[in-house]
């Protein structure tokens, strides 16, 4: 909760604040497992074939740095940027942050979005899951995938754009200068 009160400005209210889906976790924690039981294989193969002692615990240190360089590149850096990517949904903006990309962050706020809808296929339905789309205008639309519960986000982030004062009128256009004939031009 510390980033998304530091982002906060005063007066703010915050309406909705998520991480990606926890379906982003099953493929690290797969490795974990995967690369644990490979680990024992690997064990007890060298426990079978080294004979030397010396050897042994060579070997053993060995499948033990693969197994941790393995376990922190696949399991423990997508489980750290899953915990420090937010979504926050305010009464004045959309704010998304992926760890570890400055280039992707988006902080919009709720008065440049046209329109918002999102988009979720049958497996997206039933893990409850979804892709959350802002239109901008003229912009190209900026699509922030795996939003768990996107139907809520998308109802919170609609209510609070229809919740909006109307935008002032336009001002009205200052007369262009006409000539002697009517005709604009040269006097």
């Amino acid at each position: 909760m510390g980033f998304v009160r530091s982002v906060l400005a005063p007066g703010e209210t915050l309406i909705v604040h998520t991480h990606p889906h926890w379906r982003a976790l099953v493929r690290p924690a797969l490795v974990t497992l995967v690369g644990a039981g490979l680990a024992g294989i690997a064990g007890g193969f060298i426990e079978v074939q080294v004979v030397h002692a010396g050897d042994r615990t060579a070997t053993w240190a060995m499948v033990a740095v693969l197994f941790s360089l393995v376990v922190l590149r696949f399991a423990l850096w997508p489980l750290i940027r899953w915990a420090r990517t937010d979504l926050v949904v305010t009464d004045e903006r959309v704010l998304y942050r992926p760890a570890g990309s400055n280039r992707r962050c988006v902080d919009v706020p709720l008065r440049r979005i046209s329109a918002v809808r999102f988009r979720h296929t049958l497996a997206d339905r039933a893990l409850g899951t979804g892709c959350l789309i802002l239109e901008l205008g003229h912009l190209p639309p900026i699509e922030i995938d795996h939003v768990p519960e996107v139907a809520r986000v998308h109802a919170a982030v609609y209510d609070e754009l229809l919740r909006l004062p109307p935008p002032p009128p336009p001002a009205p256009l200052p007369a262009a200068p006409r000539s002697r004939w009517g005709l604009p031009g040269r006097r």
